[in-house]
């Protein structure tokens, strides 16, 4: 029995060493596809980036999950390796279609590697002294630096990652409206971004920029629709917010009028440049400086009002307190009562004949009746 299960034994570990060893193997050909993948769909020739590329690293990361740092690291390795600006633009877009084609937890994986710095997706290239298209690279590189901080909710729609809250409001409304403003901003940071790219989109000669631009245009389209809603919001609630949060509002619409404007000048000029027929442009709202204006002098009017009442309250307040203190003041003085210390001898003669006082006497005449009084009280003086 001894020996029977020695060999079973011996035969287990055998048979663990082998599943190891396959493991291993399929590790590394997992891995391996991996990078071929990623270097077949980045390489440097003016051609649309290939679906199938994308559905194939999906479909290898979804078998070993761990295998999607390696992701990261080959991609960053990419962009960081190589100078030249169509591989770079390809591998950025490559990075943009893994995001939108993956599901919430390979996107929620890939947005923690990115924070935690093992994607790394801005290029640090210089600014100056580069070529339309190095321009338009940088553009894109940094439109998606801010995409990161975005995800796709279960409507399909884009909306950004709320940071952890750590105001003190405490009402919904506030909480609401709060939630609404900082969405705001976002939206206004991204669209700057998006508009940015245009500058180095010369022509349509160029396969990879017009599929960059078909992308980073349907994404413009949800953020646009997002940043109305909340505009719309901060419109008809202006006056009911309070001071410190319409301050931040006012900011956020200023910013519009520029922001809608351009916006406007950059839609009609991909249309002009940007080959597509599926894409559908929105109608864009430009914010004017008159309604801005206008919600400054209601503002004013409302706080000159409130101003008004406050002064009106102050001064009921103090005459209250004055007519209070008045009071207070006149039943704290003490009410002085003399008693006089001179005391009044009778004769010891009867009733009658001691006091002849009557109120007919009284009566009678002030004079006379003093007269009669003082004679008949016969007062004696001690």
């Amino acid at each position: 029995m001894k020996v029977k299960s020695k060999v079973m034994e011996t035969l287990g570990s055998i048979k663990d060493q082998v599943a190891i060893g396959r493991a291993s193997i399929t590790s590394r050909n997992i891995l391996s596809s991996i990078e071929t993948a990623v270097l077949r769909s980045t390489d440097s020739s003016d051609s649309p980036l290939d679906d199938k590329y994308t559905s194939e690293i999906l479909f290898l990361i979804s078998n070993a999950p761990g295998s999607i740092t390696y992701l990261a690291r080959r991609i960053s390795t990419r962009l960081e390796s190589n100078r030249d600006p169509l591989v770079a633009l390809k591998t950025l877009l490559l990075l943009h279609r893994l995001l939108r084609g993956g599901d919430r937890y390979f996107e929620q994986d890939l947005r923690n590697l990115w924070s935690s710095g093992d994607l790394r997706v801005e290029l640090r290239w210089p600014s100056s002294n580069l070529d339309p298209f190095s321009r338009f690279t940088l553009s894109y590189s940094r439109f998606l630096e801010e995409r990161m901080g975005w995800l796709i909710n279960q409507a399909g729609k884009l909306e950004p990652i709320r940071p952890l809250s750590c105001s003190t409001v405490s009402s919904y409304e506030e909480k609401a409206i709060e939630s609404v403003l900082s969405k705001l901003s976002k939206c206004q940071e991204l669209l700057h971004r998006i508009v940015n790219c245009l500058p180095a989109i010369k022509s349509r000669s160029s396969h990879a920029v017009q599929a960059v631009m078909n992308v980073v245009l349907r994404e413009s389209f949800r953020v646009y629709e997002s940043f109305c809603e909340g505009l719309e919001v901060v419109f008809s609630s202006f006056l009911d917010l309070k001071k410190h949060t319409r301050a931040l509002a006012l900011d956020i619409l200023k910013k519009a009028c520029d922001q809608t404007s351009t916006l406007y000048q950059f839609y009609e000029s991909c249309k002009k440049r940007v080959v597509s027929k599926s894409l559908d442009y929105p109608s864009v709202r430009i914010v004017k400086p008159d309604e801005i204006s206008s919600m400054e002098e209601l503002e004013t009017k409302e706080l000159g009002i409130a101003t008004s009442k406050e002064r009106e309250s102050k001064k009921k307040e103090t005459e209250a307190q004055i007519s209070y203190e008045s009071s207070t003041n006149l039943f704290s003085q003490g009410l002085e009562t003399k008693i006089s210390t001179v005391w009044v001898e009778f004769d010891d003669e009867d009733d009658s004949q001691r006091s002849s006082f009557s109120f007919d006497d009284l009566i009678a005449g002030e004079g006379e009746s003093s007269k009669k009084t003082l004679k008949s009280m016969e007062l004696l003086w001690p």
